[in-house]
């Protein structure tokens, strides 16, 4: 007899068959055929049951299937959206050539504007065609709702998207626009000082240094040939940098002009400074106020006439000696009338003279440390009996070297000058 399954001889022993060489009683052997038959109706069930659970699943795991295309695909119009808004806009932003021209700027953007409106038409019609696609019905009313509040959310924020590159691109534009002034207004002031690096005269060498802080600076310096052979140096420091002060170094440079123009032989630094108070408290109205040094030399003479309006004192080494030429008066356009005095000190062939801003011992490195009037006199003087030129290098260097990484706060204006 072939060897029979464990689980079968249980059973049969269950049923009283201890035995299998002999066959069972009728009683017993219905027994065996009905709890056989049981069994197989049992196992009929499972598989039945079986059967509908993978074709609920199955209908179930199509349907999540297409969902899920149909979010894929919505998505998917979303990123493109979001990308040709993008692309419009910066499509938009670069074709500006001149930036600074707004009625091309608002036509651009209003194109823009179209175009994106357009693009999310598109895509809310997509949108639309996805839901109403086959297999999408089965979505319940829940559902339903949730994809359009999807799709509404999903408009709000491209709406936004689209709000806010529209006002990137009006600031950049006013940026730009505002970049060119500024660009403008540096080259207008690069005019009002002397553009030669060094200025030689027979008795007078000179060699200086500006650095504005920011495009537009409120330093100014000027050197000019009076008609009697004597020479004009001015140096001057309006409050602040930046645009207006910029304004405020050509009102400075106009009202000199003017003064040397018509003074003439009778110009005296003193004069200088009450014409150029006058002008520079009509121009700032006492918003702005100006330092300055006005200083003449007459090589017949062997002569220094200066006035000083606020103004940190010129250095002047003499043998290694230096000392400062102390003036007093107070800055111009503090007051509609001010008055100044010229003072005058004999020069020696060798002197060496240093007009500076306080740009220059104001100057913090990154511990908030100050250059000091202290160092630039003590490094002057080190240096002074070299070529004007030389000096004047080594003084931006030190100060650049001391300042580090740090930026500048304010404008920086040297001048060094060698008697020959």
């Amino acid at each position: 007899m072939a060897e029979i399954d464990p689980l079968l001889a249980r059973q049969l022993r269950r049923l009283g068959l201890e035995d299998l060489g002999e066959p069972p009683d009728k009683e017993t052997w219905h027994k065996v055929v009905a709890r056989i038959s049981e069994h197989y109706r049992h196992v009929a069930d499972d598989r039945s049951l079986l059967t509908r659970s993978l074709d609920l699943s199955t209908n179930e795991m199509g349907t999540l299937h297409r969902q899920l295309l149909a979010e894929r695909d919505r998505l998917r119009s979303v990123v493109v959206a979001i990308g040709d808004a993008l692309t419009i806009f910066h499509d938009a932003a670069s074709s500006q050539v001149e930036p600074s021209r707004p009625i091309e700027v608002g036509s651009t953007i209003s194109t823009a504007k179209r175009r994106f409106a357009s693009k999310l038409g598109e895509l809310f019609s997509l949108s639309g065609a996805t839901q109403a696609a086959p297999g999408s019905a089965t979505q319940d009313a829940a559902g339903a709702s949730g994809s359009d509040e999807a799709i509404n959310e999903v408009r709000v924020q491209l709406v936004a998207l689209g709000d806010r590159l529209v006002q990137l691109l009006y600031d950049t534009a006013e940026k730009a626009s505002l970049k060119k002034q500024l660009e403008v207004a540096r080259a207008v002031q690069q005019m009002l000082v002397p553009s030669e690096d060094v200025i030689e005269r027979p008795s007078l060498r000179l060699a200086s240094h500006f650095q504005p802080a920011a495009e537009c600076g409120g330093d100014w310096w000027t050197f000019h040939d009076l008609p009697d052979g004597r020479l004009l140096t001015v140096v001057g420091d309006v409050t602040g940098h930046g645009i207006s002060s910029a304004i405020i170094t050509g009102a400075a440079k106009a009202a000199c002009d003017v003064v040397r123009t018509f003074a003439r032989e009778q110009l005296s630094p003193a004069q200088l400074l009450r014409v150029m108070n006058c002008s520079i408290f009509e121009a700032g109205q006492q918003k702005f106020l100006m330092t300055c040094a006005a200083c003449i030399f007459d090589p017949a003479a062997g002569s220094l006439t200066l006035a000083n309006a606020g103004h940190p004192f010129p250095y002047l080494v003499r043998n290694s000696a230096i000392r400062q030429l102390a003036a007093q008066g107070e800055p111009l356009g503090a007051a509609s009338s001010a008055e100044y005095t010229s003072s005058t000190i004999a020069l020696e062939g060798g002197d060496a003279l240093l007009w500076f801003t306080d740009g220059v011992t104001e100057c913090e490195n990154e511990s908030s440390e100050q250059f000091t009037e202290k160092r630039l006199r003590s490094l002057f003087q080190s240096v002074a009996a070299s070529a004007p030129e030389e000096a004047r290098d080594a003084i931006v260097e030190a100060v650049s070297r001391f300042r580090g990484e740090r930026a500048l706060d304010d404008d920086v204006t040297l001048v060094v000058a060698r008697v020959s």
